[in-house]
């Protein structure tokens, strides 16, 4: 049995984040060690990034096949496509997304088939009674909790424990498959201080580091600068809590260069924004 306590990762850079994340699952992928990331020092709301190990990354997941880092967060919040669109409210956005956006990540990627977690968050399809009559429904969870939000100061703000959006759905979701790709994370919430910031949770039961977690820290990120200018806030902190942290369906051979991009690059904070490229994600939006 492992003695060894929960890693805390704290960084005002979301490249070092995840570089040390990934550092220790490399170090250490056998161990039930629960690990929480918590990345700060945003710019205007968004996460500032190491261009130098973003481009690593993308180029070790491009040889391994696996999604680059701009489409792995556009599955949580499709930000480029939403900047392409004129940055629309929640309501008109929910729309463009479900009619014109999702049938093409759909037809472009067999692995979409299940959807994205960013149509579960404004989708989302239950059932409840009423009246004797159980009824099928489907519930924009990001349009409720801006719904709830008060339009001016002299109303209170909705209780902290309001704002959840679900993503698993064990009506869909618990099976009998040995591995599925989606979803791995099962829960975001938000939370906000008195003065005007705001934080976005997330909760991953397993986290592949390698494949997917950039994209994902970075997708949260986009989600919480959103819902921060929806409800007229500055997005300040992403907290993702990892019960599980995995390296991911890769050999660590593969991952020499990788490795030592990430040495040569200490985890000290105060970098300026990358500039990074999205044209993968510009291609899955034409797609």
């Amino acid at each position: 049995m492992s003695t060894k306590v929960p890693e805390v990762i704290f960084e005002d850079n979301l490249s070092y984040a995840w570089g040390r994340a990934f550092q220790i699952v490399v170090g250490d992928n056998k161990n039930l060690r629960p690990l929480t990331i918590s990345i700060g020092g945003l710019t205007k709301g968004l996460p500032v990034e190491d261009a130098h190990i973003r481009q690593a990354v993308d180029i070790a997941l491009l040889q391994s096949n696996k999604y680059s880092c701009a489409i792995s967060a556009l599955t949580i919040f499709p930000f480029t496509y939403w900047n392409l669109t004129g940055r629309p409210h929640i309501q008109e956005f929910s729309d463009l997304y479900m009619k014109k956006y999702l049938p093409r990540l759909r037809a472009r990627d067999s692995r979409n088939k299940r959807g994205t977690y960013f149509e579960r968050m404004i989708a989302f399809q239950g059932v409840r009674g009423k009246g004797g009559v159980i009824l099928n429904e489907t519930k924009n969870q990001l349009e409720h909790i801006v719904s709830l939000w008060p339009k001016n100061s002299e109303h209170s703000r909705p209780r902290q424990s309001a704002l959840q959006v679900a993503c698993f759905d064990p009506i869909k979701d618990h099976n009998r498959a040995a591995r599925s790709g989606f979803p791995c994370l099962q829960q975001v919430s938000f939370t906000y201080d008195d003065t005007g910031g705001l934080a976005i949770n997330a909760y991953y039961p397993t986290q592949y580091i390698f494949d997917r977690a950039y994209g994902n820290y970075l997708g949260l990120c986009h989600l919480g600068y959103f819902m921060a200018r929806e409800l007229g806030l500055e997005l300040i902190r992403l907290n993702c809590f990892i019960g599980r942290p995995e390296l991911g369906d890769v050999n660590k051979s593969a991952l020499q260069e990788l490795i030592k991009v990430l040495q040569d690059v200490p985890p000290v904070a105060g970098s300026e924004p990358a500039e990074v490229d999205q044209k993968n994600e510009a291609i899955a939006i034409r797609g």
